[in-house]
């Protein structure tokens, strides 16, 4: 076009200068659209990279929550963080080291994440018990310097211990390092256990192993203060017969209390969030282990 030839006619130039800034404006418009959706698809690339990372992370990594996703507190206590674990499978599955070492008298194992499925005792107990010797034993539960802890499923019929170990690492989470199978014979409440299990299986030999008549004791709730009172032999068993008393399996935590196999030891169970509390006193007498008082 002739824009000398344009201006000698009145007005033309104006035409001019507003054509080219029709023009300006419309491709600036057209950049911005397409910057708009280079931005989304780059934003969506992004996020469909950070979702493949997630879904193929390397089983055999260790792999923690950050912070902004569950509170410090969850590692305080462990307590506090087993019942996260046990009930959270995602948590759970980056609270443990892969490969787990799994060691079998002189076998040894080394699991991957899928492995696991086979090997996971946790998720589906509504409660768990603590064997204890002294009082003081149990401040071990609040004890923010735990540093090591192991679960123990504790098969009574079949004779042997699975340990899960669990520490706490430098950084303050606690992980499950390692699980160990042994002989009931081979480990601290070894004897006691051999004794709990025949007990809790055979009626004829528990009656024969009762303190009667036996103590009871029923915590104080609420307003109301602890009450005392005595079972006799058939009282006990009509009571224990509404006890979700473990038969085959028993899941022991030890916190590091002391056992040294002295004449006397307590079996609390507690529930995981249904509020059971039940705690059996035992005692050798005459070199027999004997049941001698119930707290509940």
């Amino acid at each position: 076009m002739n824009y000398a030839h344009i201006d000698s006619f009145p007005g033309s130039s104006i035409i001019v200068f507003m054509s080219k800034s029709y023009f300006v404006a419309f491709l600036s418009l057209i950049l911005l659209l397409i910057s708009c959706g280079q931005g989304k698809k780059e934003q969506q690339l992004a996020e469909e990279a950070e979702l493949d990372s997630i879904m193929s992370e390397t089983p055999d990594t260790l792999q923690l929550f950050e912070e902004k996703e569950l509170p410090k507190a969850v590692d305080e206590l462990f307590d506090d963080f087993f019942f996260t674990f046990a009930s959270d499978a995602r948590f759970q599955g980056q609270r443990i080291r892969f490969p787990l070492r799994f060691k079998d008298e002189d076998a040894e194992l080394r699991l991957t994440k899928e492995d696991w499925r086979e090997y996971n005792r946790f998720g589906q107990q509504e409660f768990y018990s603590v064997i204890y010797e002294r009082e003081q034993d149990l401040a071990l539960q609040k004890d923010t310097a735990v540093q090591e802890v192991s679960v123990q499923w504790i098969y009574l019929q079949d004779g042997y211990v699975e340990k899960y170990n669990f520490k706490r690492i430098p950084e303050g989470q606690w992980v499950l390092f390692n699980i160990d199978k042994q002989d009931v014979n081979d480990t601290p409440n070894g004897e006691f256990v051999k004794f709990y299990s025949s007990f809790i299986a055979d009626s004829v030999y528990q009656r024969s192993c009762l303190r009667t008549p036996l103590p009871l004791v029923a915590s104080a709730q609420d307003d109301y203060e602890a009450t005392e009172s005595v079972l006799s032999a058939d009282e006990w068993f009509e009571m224990k017969g509404d006890m979700p008393i473990p038969k085959d399996v028993l899941v022991n935590i030890d916190y590091g209390q002391q056992c040294t196999e002295v004449g006397h030891k307590n079996v609390l169970m507690e529930g995981v969030s249904n509020g059971l509390f039940m705690n059996f006193k035992f005692e050798k007498v005459d070199g027999d282990w004997k049941l001698v008082g119930i707290e509940i």
